[in-house]
């Protein structure tokens, strides 16, 4: 329901309307979900439930956080302070708890302008200085993007000595799977998963594959604790890759 609801919204509103008034159209669905049993540790919001989503995903009522998300908040929020910050393609909520967390500097950017950001960098070939940036979020970017080789040596490049970049993908077992003869929507949709994606990855070739480029990674596993009090899936994988 809330996603049909969401839907029919957007078909009939301004893209800027919804973009400038979020905050308050959230606050106003979030009411009926007001209790104790969960809470969204991005917002700070408490809750009888969390919207669940067509794809088994558990959105805030109040803010719009995804089970992702809350993850990498959790992951994230200790490290940030006094830190130079970049970030892909901004969820709002994310981005709003970033910038009011003390880094040194933070800049967003989303190529597509589907995101609220600061800029419209091209990760194949990012308009900032090498060394730049402490930590770099790139999530759900990298399936969308042609040459990713390109995009993880520039990820590389602006990265300082000792930087960290959070990254994460789809995820499917065994290998890479792509195949530039898939250029359709349709094929893509039935091939990658959704319209816009170029390939699905694995954990494995995509840890490799940043190796290859020069990274030191880690891969990050969370598993679905027993109260899921936060409204986590059942697995969450972030590869840190650090340079």
């Amino acid at each position: 329901m809330y996603e049909f609801i969401k839907k029919l919204v957007k078909s009939i509103v301004p893209t800027s309307f919804i973009r400038k008034n979020d905050k308050l159209l959230r606050r106003f669905v979030s009411l009926s979900y007001r209790g104790n049993a969960y809470e969204c540790n991005i917002c700070n919001f408490t809750m009888t439930k969390f919207i669940v989503l067509s794809n088994g995903n558990k959105l805030c009522p109040k803010c719009g956080s995804l089970p992702r998300t809350r993850q990498l908040w959790q992951l994230i929020e200790p490290t940030i302070a006094g830190k130079d910050i970049l970030q892909f393609s901004p969820s709002k909520s994310l981005s709003d708890r970033i910038a009011n967390s003390n880094p040194k500097s933070y800049v967003t950017t989303d190529y597509e302008d589907e995101f609220e950001a600061d800029k419209k960098h091209d990760i194949q070939a990012i308009d900032e200085l090498d060394n730049s940036f402490d930590i770099v979020i790139c999530y759900h970017v990298l399936e969308h993007i042609p040459d990713d080789r390109k995009a993880m040596s520039e990820l590389y490049r602006i990265l300082r000595p000792h930087g960290s970049c959070y990254i994460q993908t789809p995820f499917k077992d065994g290998d890479i799977y792509e195949d530039n003869n898939i250029n359709t929507p349709e094929g893509r949709l039935a091939h990658f998963g959704q319209e816009d994606h170029l390939r699905i990855y694995s954990v494995a070739g995509l840890k490799s594959r940043l190796e290859e480029n020069g990274f030191k990674v880690e891969v990050k596993e969370y598993l679905e604790t027993e109260d899921n009090r936060l409204g986590q899936r059942e697995t969450e994988i972030i590869l840190i890759a650090t340079k």
